[in-house]
């Protein structure tokens, strides 16, 4: 028990020191901070003194140190009581003011034979204290400002909302764990045979105390508890094992425990106590998930569904859709009424609400950039529970979040953050039955807000290069389509000059006219390529037998075969359902087949084979590969990466004719594809062929 004092008392000092500087570098203006650091003070001196009595040398020695502590004992009380009038905003000046005039007497009696009296021995303990004749009026002030102080503490409980409730538990159970551990050391002071086996308690009273003094939301208090009791009663069971064995020995072996048997003894510890170091990592998880089931198991699959909504978001089709997933998703999950998402564009500097629950009623409230909120969660990245932050505030600043959350409704704010830059927030009311945002909640929510900040990045970077990506287009486009237009712009301009001198000849007006009609002829079929090209192509898809359409297409380029001899091998097997527009694929697979065609005409030995293939296993989705091969020139290695550009093509401006060799037919073709969510590329070698692939999903 001796040893048990020493380190209980010496760990209550260190505890009390270190978070006294703890809390008073968080918070050091606070006056609940204030107040409890010198409640940690007055227990740290209280403790040390404490040690320093149980290693005393001589009975005179003991006596100044009880002295001593003595004196810190009478200030805890008082300090504590002060401490809980500004926690709960209560004054009770009369109360604090009678307190210390009472205690200001009692400091320095301390130090006389009026509170203690001298030491003796009882029990275990070689100089334990004897109470003098002023000993019972600390003892009346320490129980009355300890249920003075319970008393506010249950009375601000009672009259407080839901989170201020979690934190007024935590300092009521600890204070109750504290005090009733601390009261044990009286007993022997009045012959009650009960050592001070509470001791340690002080210590756990003041982590618990200061931790709700700077927060109070981060942990499901019963889910606390629990761990406190069975933490508790595992310690003490793997406490007990080997004292329980040597006692077995000394009853079992004749005679008692030997001295050689402690070599044996200590084998056994040492086994022992190597199986635990190894089983205590996984029976802790083991108590944990059951403790968890046991204390939240109808709230685990609350967070199961927000850990699902976190890669939901990511696939939402558009940002409406991803802003409605995560206010209906999240509202869900948590049994919150009310939610609201609001986000702003790289060229916005007000936040405009995107998406809300449909049980939110009234106005929106209105945030700009310099807001408070705004201010708030850019500068901390992390997430804002307004009434820990309205808690905390003063003048102004805390009434505003006093009007958020009375008024607005609003109870917690998850900031939406992409890269570096702040998109905006999720709002969030309070959740049904009045149940807390715990901290393994807002660091899911936290999570979804950073997976949003990403996908509203993606989506902005995604817009960029599609911006980007239509310029060049453009460029290209406008390129070529000038110099396409250039040839028979100058032909008519030419003959229209040659009119005046040579109008009236009927050769020239025969040939002036074939000419005209063939260049504006030209020039039509341009424009309506360069319509089909920049055209959305929003048409209606439904499921597509490929086998199909290309039987349709042979069908259609059956004359060109039978004029060239080109033979044209077809698949010999169906070709999967794939979902999309049959015309549509008709005119890619036509134009790739013509293309070969003109490759491949004039060529000994040609051949034009159509195949597919299957890919199920190493793809997101199911693929259909549809493949064009032929035997033909191939294409130039340096022309390949341009092929599907506009106006790229491998024919020289005199072999362009009608609707063919513009270099728009495999610009559309792609722009098709990409529209089917699928892909086409091509590989080919000069002089052995050129193979065009053209990958579609399937219907599964």
């Amino acid at each position: 028990m001796i040893l048990y004092c020493l380190i209980s008392s010496f760990l209550n000092a260190v505890t009390s020191l270190v978070l006294g500087g703890v809390i008073a570098s968080k918070k050091p203006r606070d006056a609940r901070t204030i107040t409890f650091t010198f409640v940690t003070l007055s227990i740290a001196v209280w403790s040390t003194f404490y040690f320093l009595w149980q290693i005393a040398p001589d009975a005179g020695e003991a006596l100044r140190y009880v002295h001593f502590f003595s004196a810190a004992a009478i200030l805890i009380p008082i300090l504590y009581f002060h401490f809980v009038t500004k926690l709960t905003d209560r004054p009770h000046s009369w109360e604090l003011l009678a307190g210390y005039i009472l205690v200001a007497p009692l400091l320095p009696l301390s130090f006389t034979s009026l509170i203690v009296t001298g030491v003796r021995t009882r029990m275990m303990f070689r100089f334990w204290p004897e109470p003098g004749i002023l000993y019972p009026a600390y003892l009346g002030l320490f129980f009355y400002f300890l249920i003075r102080s319970w008393y506010l503490l249950y009375q601000e409980y009672r009259q407080s909302s839901f989170l201020r409730r979690n934190q007024l538990r935590y300092v009521l159970a600890y204070t109750v764990l504290g005090f009733a551990g601390g009261a044990t050391n009286f007993l022997l002071w009045y012959n009650i045979s009960l050592p001070p086996v509470g001791n340690i308690l002080v210590g756990v009273y003041m982590v618990g105390v200061g931790y709700a003094v700077v927060r109070f939301r981060l942990m499901e208090f019963d889910l606390l508890v629990a761990r406190i009791v069975t933490y508790g009663l595992l310690i003490g069971l793997l406490a007990a094992l080997v004292p329980g064995l040597i006692e077995v020995i000394s009853r079992v072996v004749p005679g008692g425990i030997e001295p050689g048997d402690s070599v044996v003894l200590f084998l056994v510890s040492l086994v022992v106590t190597a199986g635990l170091f190894r089983l205590i990592p996984s029976i802790r998880r083991r108590v944990d998930a059951a403790l968890e089931q046991r204390v939240l198991g109808d709230r685990l699959p609350d967070r199961g569904r927000l850990r699902s909504l976190i890669s939901r978001i990511s696939s939402a089709e558009d940002e409406a859709a991803l802003h409605q997933e995560v206010v209906a998703g999240v509202g869900d999950a948590l049994d919150v009424a009310k939610v609201s998402i609001y986000t702003r564009t790289e060229f916005e500097t007000n936040f405009t609400r995107r998406a809300t629950s449909p049980n939110w009623t009234g106005s929106a409230p209105q945030f700009a950039d310099d807001s408070p909120v705004a201010k708030a969660l850019q500068g901390s990245g992390r997430s804002l529970l307004v009434a820990e932050t309205e808690h905390d505030a003063a003048g102004e600043l805390r009434a505003h979040f006093v009007e958020l959350r009375r008024v607005q409704g609003i109870e917690l704010v998850v900031p939406v953050i992409g890269d570096t830059f702040f998109y905006g927030f999720i709002v969030f009311g309070p959740r049904m039955g009045h149940a807390l945002y715990t901290g393994v909640d807002v660091s899911l929510l936290e999570a979804i807000g950073l997976q949003v900040g990403l996908s509203l990045r993606a989506r902005q970077l995604e817009r960029r290069a599609s911006q980007t990506e239509k310029l060049i287009s453009l460029g290209t486009l406008a390129a070529g389509l000038a110099h396409e237009l250039r040839n028979p712009l100058v032909s008519i301009q030419t003959f229209s000059s040659l009119l005046k001198e040579r109008g009236t000849d009927a050769d020239f007006q025969q040939e002036f006219g074939a000419v005209v009609q063939r260049d504006v002829n030209r020039i039509a079929s341009i424009v309506e390529n360069v319509s089909a090209f920049a055209e959305s192509n929003k048409v209606d898809m439904t499921a597509v037998d490929l086998s199909e359409v290309l039987r349709t297409v042979a069908e259609i380029v059956r004359p060109e075969l039978v004029r060239t001899g080109i033979p044209l091998n077809l698949p010999d097997r169906s070709v999967p359902l794939i979902r999309g527009n049959h015309s549509q694929l008709l005119q890619v697979f036509l134009n790739l087949i013509q293309n070969a065609l003109q490759a491949l005409e004039g060529r000994a030995g040609a051949t034009l084979t159509l195949g597919y293939e299957t890919h199920l296993n190493d793809v997101a989705i199911p693929l259909v590969c549809v493949t064009v091969q032929d035997n033909g020139p191939g294409i130039d290695s340096a022309l390949q990466p341009h092929i599907f550009d506009p106006f790229t093509t491998t024919k020289a401006t005199g072999e362009r004719r009608g609707k063919n060799g513009m270099g728009l037919g495999l610009a559309i073709v792609k722009r098709i594809v990409q529209y089917h969510r699928g892909e086409i590329n091509v590989s080919s070698t000069p002089g052995r062929g050129t193979v065009f692939r053209v990958y579609l999903p399937q219907i599964s």
